[in-house]
């Protein structure tokens, strides 16, 4: 089942594009349970998660096209953001006043969420290029909605 998913309908079966391998889950967050996935399904007319962003289907090539260039350097920015707090925190860590566990709990857990974000993004940017790359894929599911 796509994690997106509240159906049993296999990828193959329903049209729909299979999402790539997620990385180990390392820190613990779900990409597909935070305010941002929950976002992107509101703006998409569902009120629960969904399969493969089936929300976008309606739009026009175009329109998937800058929405996958978006979401693209979205994921990026969430990526290097992640890796700059890392960065900061091996610095701050090799200081002589070390700081606080709160701080660096509070500090891994954002990397986290960060991590997450990128995740979603990068889903959403593969789905909308999919879309854009598979019209009949893509006027199937909408017909479906």
């Amino acid at each position: 089942m796509h994690p997106y998913s509240r159906s049993e309908i296999p990828h193959h079966e329903s049209g729909i594009p299979a999402p790539a391998p997620e990385p180990a889950q390392e820190t613990g967050i779900d990409s597909h349970d935070t305010p941002l996935a929950q976002l992107l399904h509101l703006l998409q007319g569902a009120h629960e998660p969904v399969l493969a962003d089936v929300g976008i289907t309606r739009f026009a090539p175009a329109r998937l096209d800058a929405l996958h260039g978006s979401a693209s350097r979205e994921a990026e920015a969430c990526l290097d953001r992640a890796q700059l707090m890392i960065r900061l925190m091996e610095g701050a860590l090799e200081g002589e006043h070390p700081p606080e566990p709160t701080l660096l709990l509070g500090v891994a857990q954002q990397v986290g969420r960060t991590l997450a974000d990128h995740r979603r993004w990068r889903d959403l940017a593969d789905n909308a290029a999919y879309y854009r790359d598979h019209p009949g894929v893509k006027a199937r599911i909408s017909a479906q909605l």
